[in-house]
């Protein structure tokens, strides 16, 4: 089943990282540095400025905003008093950080990138090549990367090693299960997450093209973005896939919400290259409504 997005919510570079909270649609616009959250009805209202390039966000259990900051390689906290380092971890990751979920529990798990994606992109043809092909073969990576947890208390250790470009990340409502996109391998990894927050037991699914941002749905499928076809791939556990939802622009990131539940918002641009994305502003939201199987 094909379903076609439509426009709710634009004028950002480039929108990542949705997340249902609150009654509104949560997003960063990752190349303006912001947090936004927009409503039902397309209204947007800026819920925090950044001091640098935006990632993922979650709550902690008490409601405070958590936030990743690439470039500085730090998890905000928005407290009464504005924003205030939660982690620090530029002496552990020596690349930019990428998404990242934060569980019931308040552990926020949180993707390294391991190198950058555009200086590998420029200095080999072929990834681009490979990367626009359709075939999706795996690629061969400068690195691998790891995944991280952050405790509530703001302490940090590795949760996974040897993911080929940790991507969007999802913990499921039992909070037993993480799924990861590891965007170059074009694959999911799949992890049994410990009272404790660490990890083990994976699993991978080959997909056949390159994740991007995921999300659950409320039968426990997965929404993938798939940014080279411009759409949403919902693929059940283990790998079938049952529906897509497209879009004019590069789909981003996904992530499933709505007063009903039963919404599908898109991440969506016209270029992920930061200096194009912010002269353009061509960034939006986009929004389809899904079908009773498609999401329950």
């Amino acid at each position: 089943m094909l379903t076609v997005a439509s426009p709710l919510s634009s004028g950002y570079a480039m929108t990542e990282s949705p997340r249902w909270h609150a009654g509104r649609l949560w997003f960063v616009d990752m190349h303006q540095y912001q947090v936004i959250a927009v409503g039902p009805d397309g209204k947007a209202e800026v819920m925090a400025d950044l001091p640098g390039q935006a990632g993922g966000i979650g709550w902690l259990p008490d409601g405070r905003l958590l936030v990743v900051v690439q470039d500085q390689r730090r998890i905000l906290r928005q407290d009464d008093s504005g924003l205030v380092v939660h982690a620090d971890l530029s002496d552990e990751v020596p690349s930019l950080l990428n998404d990242m979920w934060v569980d019931a529990a308040g552990r926020a798990y949180v993707g390294e990138m391991g190198f950058d994606a555009h200086e590998w992109f420029d200095s080999d043809p072929q990834v681009a090549a490979n990367w626009f092909s359709g075939e999706a073969p795996a690629l061969d990576v400068p690195v691998t990367s790891r995944l991280l947890v952050v405790d509530p208390d703001g302490s940090s250790r590795v949760a996974a090693h040897d993911l080929v470009f940790p991507n969007g990340i999802v913990v499921d409502e039992s909070s037993r299960t993480l799924i990861v996109a590891e965007t170059f391998a074009a694959r999911l990894a799949v992890f049994d997450i410990a009272p404790d927050g660490s990890l083990s037991r994976r699993e991978t699914w080959p997909l056949g093209f390159y994740p991007d941002g995921i999300g659950l749905d409320g039968a426990g499928a997965v929404w993938v973005s798939d940014p080279v076809k411009s759409q949403a791939r919902r693929v059940t556990f283990g790998g079938e896939e049952t529906g897509r939802v497209s879009t004019d622009q590069t789909c981003i990131a996904c992530a499933v919400g709505g007063e009903d539940d039963r919404t599908l918002f898109l991440c969506t641009a016209p270029t992920t290259e930061p200096e194009a994305a912010r002269a353009g502003l061509g960034g939006r939201i986009d929004a389809a409504s899904l079908a009773t199987g498609m999401s329950q």
